[in-house]
C-alpha cells in the first residue's frame, strides 16, 4: 500500500497542485509565441514551481513503473481528470456541468473495479 501512495497517489496530486499553480500564473496573462511570454513565463515563481513539481511527479511515476504494472498503474492518472474538474469548479469558480461530474463519478467506479484487481507488483531490488 505504501508504494501505492508514494508512486502513483503522489505524483498525481503533485501533478493536479502543479497544473493549478501554471493557472494561476497565467489565467490573467496573454502568454503567445514570442520573447516577451518566454520571458515572463522563466521569470515566474509559480510557473517554475508548478513545473518542478509535474517533473518530480514524473519521477516519481518512473519509480512506480519498476514496481507496478502497467496496465495497473495507468488507469489511476484519471484522478488527474476528476481533481482537475472538481478543483476547477471549487478553486477557481469555473462553471462545470453536471454531465462532466457524472463522468467522474464514472471513472471512479472503473478505478475502483481496477483496484481491486489483481495486480502483479514487480519483484523488488535490493
Amino acid at each position: 500500500m505504501k508504494h501505492i501512495i508514494y508512486f502513483i497517489i503522489l505524483p498525481i496530486l503533485l501533478t493536479v497542485v502543479g497544473e493549478f499553480l501554471l493557472k494561476f500564473a497565467v489565467q490573467h496573462q496573454s502568454i503567445g509565441l514570442d520573447i516577451s511570454s518566454l520571458l515572463l513565463i522563466l521569470a515566474s515563481p509559480k510557473i517554475i514551481l508548478g513545473v518542478a513539481l509535474i517533473g518530480v511527479s514524473a519521477i516519481l511515476w518512473i519509480i512506480g513503473m519498476s514496481k507496478f504494472q502497467l496496465s495497473f498503474m495507468y488507469p489511476f492518472l484519471s484522478l488527474n481528470y476528476g481533481l482537475i474538474i472538481v478543483g476547477s469548479d471549487l478553486i477557481l469558480n469555473e462553471n462545470v456541468s453536471f454531465n462532466r461530474y457524472l463522468s467522474i463519478g464514472l471513472i471512479a467506479i472503473g478505478l475502483i473495479i481496477i483496484s481491486r484487481s489483481n495486480h502483479i507488483k514487480i519483484k523488488e531490488s535490493s
